[in-house]
């Protein structure tokens, strides 16, 4: 398992309210979104943030 794939395994079971969006956020932030040459969301802090924000949501 590589290190993104292991980032977004811990960011799903992080979410408190799942739905199909929130999922599609993760995804796109963790695998696709780059910027730079790099990805925003590389390290388990960044990863934890985006958590809490998308938990912030109902």
């Amino acid at each position: 398992m590589t290190k993104r794939d292991q980032l977004y395994q811990d960011a799903i079971s992080l979410i408190t309210t799942w739905t199909p969006a929130k999922q599609s956020i993760l995804y796109h932030n963790i695998y696709s979104l780059k910027v730079n040459g790099g990805y925003p969301f590389s390290s388990e802090k960044e990863v934890l943030e985006l958590v809490h924000f998308l938990n912030s949501y109902e």
